[in-house]
């Protein structure tokens, strides 16, 4: 069991220290373990342990004992397909089938797991190398297969380390591939790049970011001065305190704003599709006109668990009842898993109008739901707006935010377009699509952004 425990410390130091050259080994050892045990329920332990230690190791902002156990019963697919292609298939087909099994089962783990864990899928760890431009192949997944591949013809090596031959034959074949690879991310950067720079329709976008502070709202005015040509000013998600009873004051509020600053506003907030708080609660990203009029709406598809929806009714983890009882702030109360009355619902894939242009408005997790992401490119968005409110993260805000930087980064050279950032404790900035990024860190004061977006 030695094996998949230092797969998950190879990984956990690669995502960690930022140390990407280790990726393209650390899922050798796990390898050879698939490779050399043949009994059932040994592979089963051996993921399982990796699976947790990796976990603990790069997500342990989020110590939840219920999803980390529906993210294994997932994960321990990978094993039970090892183990049926071991036993049915002919010995060679392991080594050809072992990294699109891990692809598979992996991808299946981070967007299926009740909170998405993509950021820690292993192309992820190549968001700041020179194998970036290779997102433009399938984004995040593109460059897990490139891992995998990679890590594969090591496992091929070492598991055939006593023919020197072979052994040399299977190294020199690995550094060919990564050379092909490493050329071929350049190429590709450099056609963003190019692309880019061709596109001759600017929009001028001032981005908002936060600190998690009760008078974030009231300084945030202290600073806020615009230039007089600003096509678009997008605040961050939920900077009015609000709760469904005042929901509506703060859409007003918010209106005010565009109305006194003369120039679009969106933003993302409660709102309800029938006056008075009546019908149906969505997190929106509003677009409100230079007169304080709501023009565009879109809403929240991909709701976030506990916080915006429960799907289980009354039922709740055991540990949630003490938790609830240790609770002081009623903000923190006020979540679907503890009320209903808290529960969104679900909106539609959709863009914002802004004047000339239209932009997909990801609001918190959805960002880390990729090939959702695509799909909002695919209707015609010319730029993506990530806007998020990370106080649920109550440790390691530092490692979530860099790890979600890098996917980030990832979509921006995967779908060709820029991607704004902002939010509540969040960077703010823009990562353009040949992978460049100007991200900024807020200290205890809000700080405003202005930037221009070619489309």
């Amino acid at each position: 069991m030695i094996l998949p425990v230092i797969s998950s410390v190879l990984g956990i130091i690669a995502f960690n220290a930022n140390f990407y050259p280790l990726i393209f080994l650390a899922l050798v050892p796990l390898f050879l373990f698939f490779l050399r045990e043949d009994n059932f329920w040994k592979l089963i332990i051996g993921a399982v342990l990796f699976r947790l230690i990796f976990a603990f190791g790069t997500v342990y902002f989020v110590l939840d004992p219920f999803l980390y156990g529906l993210s294994i019963l997932i994960f321990i697919g990978l094993p039970i397909s090892v183990y049926l292609v071991k036993k049915f298939l002919p010995d060679y087909a392991v080594y050809f089938l072992l990294p699109v099994l891990w692809v598979f089962w992996d991808y299946l783990e981070s967007q299926y797991t009740l909170l998405p864990m993509t950021i820690v899928v292993f192309g992820n760890a190549l968001a700041n190398s020179p194998f970036l431009g290779l997102a433009r192949y399938g984004g995040v997944i593109g460059l897990a297969v490139f891992t995998a591949i990679v890590n594969i013809i090591f496992t091929i090596a070492v598991d055939f380390r006593k023919n020197r031959f072979h052994f040399i034959f299977w190294i020199a074949a690995a550094a060919f591939f990564l050379v092909i690879g490493f050329v071929s991310a350049k190429i590709l950067i450099q056609k963003n790049a190019e692309d880019y720079a061709l596109k001759n329709r600017i929009a001028r976008i001032s981005l908002m970011s936060a600190p998690d502070e009760k008078n974030s709202f009231e300084n945030a005015f202290s600073i806020f001065v615009l230039p007089e040509n600003t096509d678009l000013f997008i605040m961050p998600e939920d900077l009015y305190p609000h709760d469904i009873k005042n929901y509506q004051e703060a859409i007003n509020t918010y209106a005010e704003i565009a109305k006194n600053s003369k120039v679009a506003l969106s933003v993302a907030t409660t709102r309800f599709d029938q006056p008075a708080g009546g019908g149906n609660m969505y997190k929106s990203s509003l677009v409100f006109s230079k007169n304080g009029e709501i023009e565009d709406i879109y809403d929240k598809v991909n709701l976030t668990i506990t916080s915006e929806y429960w799907p289980f009714d009354n039922w709740r983890p055991f540990y949630f009842d003490f938790y609830l009882k240790q609770l002081t702030n009623l903000e923190e109360k006020n979540r679907a898993i503890f009320d209903s009355k808290y529960q969104y619902q679900k909106g539609k894939e959709s863009l914002l109008e802004v004047g000339g242009f239209s932009f997909a408005s990801l609001i918190c997790i959805e960002a880390h739901y990729p090939f959702y992401v695509k799909k909002l490119v695919d209707l015609g968005a010319d730029f993506i707006s990530h806007n998020s409110n990370n106080k649920w993260v109550k440790q390691g805000i530092g490692q979530y935010l860099r790890l979600t930087n890098n996917l980030r980064k990832i979509e921006a050279v995967w779908l060709n377009k820029p991607v704004l950032v902002n939010g509540i404790m969040d960077y703010v900035g823009v990562i353009l699509p040949d992978g460049s990024s100007d991200l900024r860190e807020v200290g205890n004061q809000p700080v405003i952004f202005e930037t221009e977006v070619r489309y």
